[in-house]
């Protein structure tokens, strides 16, 4: 995924459901798709092939640093993405 992300491939981080704050943490439910011209792949959990779920924001934060980002969108409320690019900003979708 960092490869083509580097490579002009887009990262969506889709929000599942609402993120709220318990304690001091943030959770909430999101879902990573790589966009890479018109073919897109949902981001799977190698073991069980099952989508990858990311439930609190620091994973999901964990993950664009991960993937090189300096600057990690993260949409808040159900059904909103960010769109994760290498050399630009980012802000949540509807």
């Amino acid at each position: 995924m960092k490869e083509a992300l580097t490579e002009g491939g887009i990262v969506e981080a889709h929000c599942l459901e609402d993120a709220s704050k318990v304690g001091s943490t943030w959770i909430g439910d999101w879902r990573i798709y790589l966009r890479s011209g018109d073919q897109a792949a949902l981001l799977v959990n190698q073991r069980t092939l099952q989508p990858r779920e990311f439930k609190t924001i620091v994973g999901l934060i964990s993950l664009g640093v991960e993937l090189g980002l300096t600057t990690v969108g993260v949409p808040l409320k159900k059904g909103e993405k960010a769109t994760w690019t290498h050399g630009a900003e980012t802000s949540p979708q509807s």
